[in-house]
């Protein structure tokens, strides 16, 4: 009589993978990931932080959370690439990038996985965002004119706010968007020739827009977001990186000329404000990947 072959379990599949881009906010992390694992539906999603380059302990956050993945990353290249190392990581279909000062509610990550998957006009979800307090935080926006992009660049201020009507948007913040890592896949994954630090979620919901389909809001879903505790950054650094991605999203969809005017107007506007390292900053390109 042959021996009895074990069987094997399936493996299970996963709905969709959280990813979440740490730099020296290990408090900030815990009590995100803390609230995770507290999720409804956690064996359907798996977590994977990528740490740049922490130096707070945010790169051994695993230690306390042993069923996260936690990918190292010797230095801050800027989110955009550490986000592509997350999604080239990722097991799932459905991509949840999450800032780690939001701390989802117990049902928040089950019921945006539940709408998407319902939903083929749609190709990414997010939930409303409330302060600690209570206040409803505005995230939608429509996508912005080189005139919008140029303040939020100069000053570091978000876009402006647009009130939602209806149940989807033309673009929302980069807090809280779970997006079909087809769609990912099929733009070769999120732009780091163009971007480092920033703008690149705003490529994506223009790309949604133009593909035709939809970012929904889906008010069921709710999460909180926590004020950042300020980082001792060089701002100057991270101001001509916003302006390098900005001017490279303005070449790209209103022309190689456009993106060129938006820069110089971007270098005067540094002068006449007497920011004369972010104008030499911005003449020169600077990024805060200087690899691309």
């Amino acid at each position: 009589m042959s021996p009895a072959v074990p069987t094997q379990e399936a493996p299970v599949r996963l709905r969709a993978s959280v990813v979440i881009v740490s730099c020296n906010c290990v408090a900030a992390l815990r009590r995100c990931l803390t609230a995770l694992e507290a999720s409804r539906g956690r064996q359907d999603f798996e977590i994977i932080t990528v740490d740049a380059g922490s130096s707070d302990g945010s790169s051994r956050i695993d230690a306390d959370f042993p069923g996260i993945t936690v990918l190292r990353l010797p230095r801050n290249f800027g989110k955009t690439r550490a986000r592509n190392i997350g999604v080239r990581t990722a097991q799932s279909d459905l991509i949840f990038f999450l800032d780690p000062h939001v701390e989802v509610l117990p049902d928040t990550v089950e019921k945006l996985i539940a709408l998407l998957a319902s939903r083929n006009d749609a190709s990414a979800a997010c939930p409303v965002l409330d302060t600690p307090e209570g206040a409803v935080v505005q995230t939608a926006f429509r996508l912005p004119t080189p005139a919008q992009l140029a303040v939020a660049s100069l000053q570091g201020t978000p876009l402006p706010a647009a009130p939602v009507s209806g149940e989807s948007v033309e673009a929302v913040g980069e807090q809280a968007i779970l997006v079909r890592k087809t769609f990912i896949a099929g733009m070769n994954y999120l732009d780091e020739k163009r971007f480092s630090e920033h703008w690149s979620l705003l490529e994506v919901c223009w790309q949604i827009r133009n593909a035709g389909k939809k970012i929904l809001i889906v008010p069921e879903a709710r999460a909180i977001l926590h004020p950042a505790t300020p980082l001792k950054l060089d701002e100057t650094l991270y101001a001509a990186d916003r302006v390098s991605g900005a001017a490279s999203f303005i070449a790209k969809h209103y022309g190689f000329g456009a993106g060129i005017s938006f820069r110089v107007k971007c270098f005067f506007s540094a002068l006449a404000s007497i920011r004369m390292p972010l104008a030499f900053a911005i003449l020169s390109g600077r990024r805060l990947d200087p690899t691309q």
